[in-house]
């Protein structure tokens, strides 16, 4: 499925109950930041519940969801930020013949392998 396609995709708002430091509580999240944190899960090797509490040890504002969002926002800049910055140093590379991908470079394509299996399993959207 291809970004316009996803973004001419209604991307509703829905309530989802997790448990948060053993309470039970809710988080309103759009489709496409409920994914992106179900991505983030993946690649952390954790569950959402202990990512959630994570996040909430964090918090800067009363509002869950809204750190929730800036959370998953952050994560994904900084993996742009690091492949970036690995992307510049292979351009910059010496004799040593090779450049050893790091950690981030294997994120951003952990990312996008996820993405393109949920793009395969969502019913493409004709006009």
């Amino acid at each position: 499925m291809s970004y316009e396609t996803t973004m001419s995709r209604p991307n509703v708002n829905r309530k989802r109950s997790v448990v948060v430091s053993k309470k039970r509580t809710s988080v309103s999240l759009e489709d496409s930041f409920w994914v992106s944190l179900q991505a983030i899960v993946r690649m952390e090797q954790t569950t959402i519940e202990h990512y959630i509490e994570k996040v909430e040890r964090k918090r800067e504002t009363p509002n869950l969801s809204s750190n929730l969002r800036i959370a998953v926002l952050e994560y994904f800049q900084q993996i742009a930020a690091r492949s970036m910055s690995v992307r510049s140093g292979a351009d910059a590379m010496t004799s040593h013949g090779s450049l050893y991908p790091d950690r981030s470079g294997q994120l951003a394509e952990k990312v996008a392998a996820y993405w393109s299996r949920l793009d395969t399993k969502q019913p493409q959207i004709t006009e």
